[in-house]
């Protein structure tokens, strides 16, 4: 293997294969060297970007040069976040993520910064498809450190925060730049500056259905469904709210709320032998000149005050959690069972300077209140924090 230099991409040419000198070590060599590399990269820090940065990024080769620069810090404090927790090597799942972030620090690693992107291009390919199965290995395993080294739920739920809010920034940053190298419908950018929140929540409700017909088959008329959209900005349709965001955030984020209420209000009408109609999910859109707020109101007879706190927690589940990777990443968002939607769905909103809330009524309903920031400059991501002192 050949050591690499510390440098990024640049605006100009390669330079020439003369130019560029070759070292070549043992692998056991290289290991030192990279847990070296964690060391040095685990005490930087990171950049907090902004939509800004990312819509400005608009290049494979800036999106690759923005990338190269921050992944290697992010992934290596995540390594070290693990390293630091009592008894990790004891659990299966944790090492399997421990692995999952050394290759993909490696390989980013080992590549030489100033040659061509398509080694880029690989590496970064090959790393979403090895990070998808992160989270339900993370749940489990934390799940397992929980009963073995006695981790309270508090514990574990701020490591996990800590944890994924990283995780979420590095896909964005990786997104951006496959965003880049291969255009969908001459989008160029995760980053929609035209951003449309009331289709996004009308897709998101016609899946909430889609998942809800497919868990209870029994089902004799879909769940009522309404998006309404109310801009102080403008009334005409033409005109109806735009933002730059996400959408693949804010559909995220949408399907689990909305599977949630689906969920609730299929089975207290089932309880109390009413039919679907009478409980309609409101969706209700509005914004002024710096956020964008959405609501999402339920019928469904509301969540009890002793768990209504629990709700947020990763150790939390109404049904019993699935520990099935693959089915996580082809379903996307099953409508329950895995505990991580709500937690994962708040630092989704978190991320990016949002928030979101649950108010609910025992015995009534519940309200979820979603608040994102409008202006792109002011929208910049919440970077995880020293988690020493957590566990």
């Amino acid at each position: 293997p050949q050591l690499p230099s510390r440098r990024g991409w640049s605006e100009g040419p390669p330079p020439s294969a003369s130019s560029i000198e070759e070292v070549q070590i043992s692998e056991d060599r290289l290991n030192e060297f990279l847990q070296a590399e964690v060391a040095f990269f685990a005490v930087q820090s990171p950049q907090s970007i902004t939509l800004r940065q990312i819509l400005d990024a608009s290049t494979p080769r800036r999106a690759a040069r923005l990338s190269h620069k921050e992944l290697p810090i992010r992934f290596a404090q995540r390594i070290r976040e693990i390293e630091e927790l009592p008894g990790w090597q004891s659990s299966t799942k944790l090492s399997q993520v421990h692995q999952m972030y050394w290759q993909s620090f490696r390989d980013l690693r080992l590549l030489e910064p100033t040659g061509p992107l398509e080694p880029f291009t690989e590496v970064v390919k090959e790393m979403k498809t090895r990070m998808r199965g992160v989270i339900p290995l993370l749940a489990s395993g934390m799940n397992e450190l929980q009963h073995t080294q006695g981790f309270s739920e508090h514990q574990i739920n701020e490591w996990l925060d800590n944890f994924l809010l990283s995780r979420i920034g590095t896909e964005m940053l990786t997104s951006q730049y496959m965003a880049c190298v291969s255009p969908e419908k001459g989008q160029t950018s995760i980053v929609d500056d035209a951003c449309d929140p009331k289709s996004i929540c009308e897709q998101a409700g016609k899946h909430a259905r889609r998942l809800a017909r497919r868990h209870y088959p029994n089902l004799k008329m879909d769940v009522q469904i309404t998006v309404e959209s109310h801009d102080t900005q403008s009334s005409e349709e033409a005109n109806r709210l735009r933002f730059p965001y996400v959408p693949q955030y804010l559909f995220y984020i949408m399907v689990e709320l909305l599977k949630n209420s689906a969920r609730a209000t299929v089975e207290h009408c089932a309880e109390s032998s009413q039919p679907l109609k009478e409980r309609p999910i409101v969706v209700t859109v509005a914004a002024d000149t710096k956020q964008v707020g959405i609501r999402v109101h339920d019928a469904a007879g509301g969540i009890p005050f002793n768990v209504a706190d629990r709700v947020w927690s990763y150790m939390y589940s109404t049904l019993p959690k699935r520990d099935d990777a693959t089915a996580f990443t082809q379903e996307g968002t099953p409508l329950a069972g895995y505990g991580v939607g709500l937690p994962l769905s708040r630092l989704y909103a978190r991320y990016l300077g949002g928030s979101l809330h649950l108010m609910s009524m025992p015995g009534v309903g519940t309200n979820a209140y979603l608040y994102l920031k409008r202006i792109e400059t002011e929208a910049r991501e919440e970077l995880p924090t020293s988690m020493s002192d957590a566990i």
